[in-house]
């Protein structure tokens, strides 16, 4: 009895081995040459580990450096020939098809220099990359992965600035420009055709086509992470100025406002803030090495500290030194009571509200609560040293 119990369920087991085969999709399995990715690294371009750091053309809509592969068509993926997944065909297909929008689209770039030029887009930003080598963190990188790099890093502070203000993609009616030159004689024919004013150093076209053209290279920023930080506070200028609605408020009564939040970015970066935007940006000026927090406690707690209601009545580009630190503990101070509400202070400020009058609407703080509550604020937070 013993023994045809045995055999009936060793027989069951077999049967349900059998059905589970029989489940078990036609071709499942590992496939031996992608792994099951159903695609591979395109053979005919940064074919070494090393050369595809930072490079990521998922994350991009075009990139001009691989866009005429004859193997891949720009997409940097070729389809697995062994499992031929037919969503990766499909994926790839539609990519060719958004590859060549953007081609015809960015052609401009090319027609108004006069030459092929290494630009590529992603979601939020166009960018041309003329330096054809960087340094980053110890290694030379090559245009490819630089390029890749900063429009990765353009979209970290697209990224970091929307949810800290909570702004919505629909604000920005273009995306923004950033074209970065090697040759001064460049800069000066991008600054003239794409910003409408001449300029050897950094030049912004502010509001609804926001751009920034700059000369990249060593002469003028020593360090990745000199360019780095510039980039980030002219790009904050151009977000501040392109969102909806757009205007620029650094030329009216509002500079505090326009200054104090690309210092505050770059300080929330680095504890670093070196980037003025004076008329002549070529000035090479300092404010205790950058380092704004350390010096604004320092004339807090002196009492030396510029006034807030003389502040309040510059533009961007009048703030003296002291001034543009103090406007960045101005917006550190606002964002830290209610991120948010800051934007809703400079849409008021759009709209030519005097800054007392937005700010008492928006905070409901007098020009006297505000500065006393700032003081006390800045002698509880920021570092002696």
């Amino acid at each position: 009895m013993i023994r045809v119990l045995l055999l009936v369920l060793l027989a069951l087991l077999c049967t349900a081995g059998l059905a589970r085969a029989q489940e078990k999709p036609v071709g499942a399995g590992i496939c031996t040459k992608c792994k099951n990715v159903g695609r591979l690294v395109c053979p005919e371009h940064d074919k070494q580990a090393e050369e595809r750091l930072y490079i990521d053309e998922d994350a991009v809509e075009y990139c001009s450096v691989i866009a005429d592969c004859p193997v891949c068509a720009g997409t940097g993926w070729i389809v697995c020939p062994q499992c031929k997944p037919q969503e990766i065909v499909d994926a790839l297909a539609k990519k060719k098809e958004l590859l060549e929008k953007r081609r015809i689209s960015l052609k401009y770039l090319d027609e108004k220099m006069k030459r092929p030029l290494c630009k590529g887009e992603s979601a939020h930003f166009v960018l041309t990359w003329d330096l054809e080598k960087l340094k980053v963190e110890k290694k030379f990188v090559t245009q490819h992965q630089a390029l890749h790099l900063y429009l990765t890093r353009l979209e970290q502070l697209y990224t970091d600035y929307t949810a800290t203000l909570q702004v919505k993609d629909r604000e920005f009616a273009e995306k923004i420009r950033v074209l970065v030159w090697y040759l001064p004689s460049d800069q000066d024919v991008a600054s003239t055709v794409f910003c409408d004013i001449n300029g050897h150093g950094g030049v912004k076209l502010m509001g609804i086509h926001p751009t920034y053209s700059l000369c990249g290279n060593k002469q003028n920023f020593q360090s990745d992470e000199r360019l780095h930080r510039n980039i980030v506070h002219n790009v904050t200028h151009l977000l501040m100025s392109a969102q909806a609605p757009a205007a620029w408020i650094g030329n009216q009564k509002y500079g505090w406002a326009d200054e104090g939040l690309a210092h505050w970015f770059t300080d929330r970066y680095w504890n670093l803030c070196d980037t003025y935007c004076f008329q002549e940006q070529n000035t090479n000026v300092d404010f205790k090495s950058g380092h704004f927090k350390v010096a604004v406690r320092k004339m807090v707690a002196a009492g030396e500290q510029p006034s807030v209601a003389e502040i309040f009545q510059k533009t961007s580009d009048s703030l003296s030194l002291p001034m543009n630190a103090v406007s960045m503990s101005y917006v550190d101070f606002l964002i830290f009571k209610d991120a948010p509400k800051f934007l809703q202070l400079v849409r008021k400020f759009k709209d030519k509200v005097p800054g007392r009058e937005a700010l008492q609407q928006v905070y409901e703080m007098n020009l006297l609560d505000f500065e006393a509550q700032w003081k006390a604020w800045v002698l509880a937070t920021y570092p002696k040293l």
